[in-house]
Parts: C-alpha cells; structure tokens; sequence
C-alpha cells in the first residue's frame, strides 16, 4: 500500500538518501587512495593501519552522537553530520600527503557516525509503519551506489593524474553535502524523542508535520542485552565480511585499477540487491536474516573452492558480485531490526553501541589479515559467514519478529 509523504517526509528522505550516498564515497576513499603514490609507498604493516584508520574515527562518532542523539535530539546530529562531511571532503581535496588525507578522512568518518545512527533513528520514527522497512532498506543501499559512483571514476580515471579523480570527487561530495544540508533545516524533529522527553507540546507540533498510520501492534521491548548480543554477531559477520571482501582485498592481493573494479563490482552487487532487498524485507526480519545469512555463507564457499581461478576476474567478479547481494541483504536486515527492536529513548544509543563490536573487530581484522595468504583470507571470511548463518538461525527459532510493530514498546 502506497502512502502519501508530506513534503517534510519527502525532505528527510532525500536528504537521508545524499548522506548515505556520501557515507558510501567516504568508506570508499581510503582503499581507492592506495593507488596514489603518497599511500602506494607505504610498506603492508602502514597500509593496514592507513585501512583501519577510518572505521577507527567512524565508530568514534557512533558512540559520541549516537549517544547525543538521544540527549538533545536526531535533528541537530542530523545536521551536523553533513557539515562534517563537507570539511572532511575540503580537506581530503586538497591533501597531498598521507597526514592531512588521513585528517579529512577522520573528520568526515567522524560525521558518518552520526549520519548512520541519526538517519536510521529518524527515518524510523518519522515514516509510516506499512513502508518503515521499504525506506530502512532503500536509503542505507544509497551507501552502495555511493561507493559504486566513486569506484567507477576512480577506475575511470585510473591513468588520469590524481587532481583529476579529486576534482570530480569535490565536484560530487559537495553537490550532494548542499542538497542534503539544506533539506536537513525542514526535517521534522522526532516526535516520539519530543514526546517521551515530556516536551509534549512541540511534539504534537511536529507530528501535525507527517503522515503516520496507526500503530495497532504493540510489545514489549525484548530483553536489551539479548537483542544487543544478536545484532552484534549479525554486525561482525555482515559489517567484516562485506568490508573485507569489498575494500581490503583488493589493496592487500592486488594491483592497480584491479582495486577500483573489485570496490565497483562490490558495491554494484550490493546496490542491486538492495532494490531487491526492499520488497524482500516484508517476508519478515527473521525470514530475511536466514536467507541473507546462509546464502552468504554458501557463496563464500563457492569462492573457496574455486580459489584456484581467483586470479581470473571473469571467475572472480561475477562470484563476488552474488557473494556482495548476500550481504547487502545482510545489511538490510540489520538497518531495519536495530531501530525496531530498541525503546525511542536508548534507541540511537543502542544503534551506536551495536557498531561498536563490528567496528573495532573489523579493526582488528584488517590487521590481523595483512600477514594472511589468500586462501587463509577467504576461510577467514567463511568462518564469519557462519557465525552470522548460526546467529540468524537462533534468531529466527527463539527471536522476535519486529515486522509491523509499532515503535512505540509497551512500558513495564
């Protein structure tokens, strides 16, 4: 069923869908730079921690404004993300050494923590319960078709000097930072963040401004360190997996525009399953992360065994492209069990404390897999895949199915 948007859901929507869009080109920027002679140089145990560097200020700005979210609302997050991402990209533009590339990086990384968790927050208190997960799954793949965009010019541009692939990445981060930063002014505070603060007044004020259906079905909010330890393992399996695959592999086994196709093949294989994801998600939360789970790890698998013929791309890319739907369906499962599964007042918090574990385990991995052959590499990865297969399995048998609840949990 179609639901009609105010113009204020419309503006959160296009201004959600540029931030993750800018979300997807920032993730990008740092394994796509190793094809510049400034990063190229460095020696494996540097480049492992020039990798990790970006996720190291990402989870950062989790926690710091996710947790401010909470405290003083989504919108004021939601707009300073953008300005931290349109300082990071200036800075990343004009750099011309590892030091201020690595500055811009952070400041924009830093704001993609509070992107993530405010978006996703107020998307799902501000949109209508029928399309809450057809919009939790169609603005986060906009990271997808962001890393795709920039992946493409880089590999487009691959025999271009350096100034030509910055110039028409300035040219598009700032584009979409204006658009998203003016829209951002007309959002709609979350009422429901309003309300439950016992500013009753503004809240209703805000609510006039969107459209939501009724909310018949109310629960009880599940046990929060269950739920926390759930999407902590799917995070490690999905967030390591898909970030390994698409980003690291490519700097660590390979070599020149070979490192632009494997991050735009990724990311176009998520971007695809993401349009298919949206009308996916309605089977159920928990019907979701068993095929997304288990279809990964099947996949993975078939890498595996055919690691011999890797080195072919006509082998390896249509192999990684399938591997990535899998965790693109992954992924929307994630963006639509984690705002719906938390109470509106821990719920940015909660968001940001379950990226905590898959970021700073991805960390830790980028390290740890700098010293691995490729095979040790892919069973690495398969064993991820498994963890979130069996999680997912768990989930599905002894979990909650947060499909058309209302966000609203009953208070006990």
């Amino acid at each position: 069923m179609k639901i009609k948007k105010t113009k204020y859901q419309l503006g959160m929507i296009v201004s959600s869908s540029l931030g993750m869009f800018l979300w997807g080109v920032i993730a990008s920027i740092a394994p796509l730079a190793t094809s510049w002679p400034f990063v190229s140089s460095l020696p494996k145990v540097y480049l492992s921690i020039f990798l990790f560097l970006p996720t190291t200020f990402m989870i950062i700005g989790n926690l710091t404004l996710g947790i401010l979210a909470d405290r003083i609302g989504r919108k004021f997050i939601y707009i300073l993300s953008t300005i931290l991402y349109g300082l990071g990209f200036l800075v990343i533009f004009l750099s011309y050494n590892v030091y201020s590339l690595v500055l811009g990086i952070a400041l924009s990384e830093f704001g993609v923590g509070g992107e993530e968790v405010a978006t996703l927050t107020i998307i799902s208190e501000n949109i209508p319960l029928e399309e809450r997960g057809l919009y939790l799954v169609f603005i986060p793949n906009m990271n997808n078709i962001g890393s795709a965009v920039i992946a493409f010019i880089f590999m487009y541009f691959y025999s271009s000097s350096i100034y030509v692939q910055k110039l028409y990445f300035i040219f598009i981060a700032l584009a979409a930072v204006a658009i998203a930063f003016l829209t951002r002014y007309s959002v709609p505070e979350s009422y429901r963040w309003l309300r439950d603060k016992g500013k009753i007044s503004e809240a209703q004020e805000e609510k006039k401004k969107i459209a939501l259906t009724p909310e018949p079905v109310r629960i009880k909010a599940p046990n929060f360190y269950y739920a926390l330890a759930f999407l902590a393992v799917l995070g490690i399996s999905q967030y390591l997996t898909f970030g390994l695959m698409a980003y690291i592999i490519g700097p660590y086994y390979f070599s020149g525009s070979t490192v632009s196709l494997i991050i735009f093949i990724a990311s176009l294989g998520a971007s695809v399953a993401g349009f298919i994801a949206m009308f996916m998600v309605n089977w159920g939360r928990k019907k979701l992360a068993l095929f997304s789970f288990i279809g990964g790890t099947l996949t993975i698998f078939i890498i595996l065994l055919l690691l011999k013929e890797i080195v072919n791309m006509l082998v390896f890319m249509p192999l990684l492209f399938i591997n990535m739907m899998f965790s693109e369906f992954a992924w929307a499962t994630r963006t639509t069990i984690e705002p719906e599964i938390f109470p509106t007042l821990k719920r940015s918090s909660a968001i940001a404390l379950v990226r905590l574990f898959p970021g700073i385990s991805y960390i830790v991995s980028i390290y740890a897999t700098a010293s691995f052959t490729l095979m040790d590499y892919i069973i690495f990865n398969a064993i991820l895949w498994g963890l979130g297969a069996a999680a997912s399995i768990i989930w599905y048998i002894k979990g909650i199915e947060t499909k058309h609840i209302s966000m609203d949990f009953i208070q006990t």
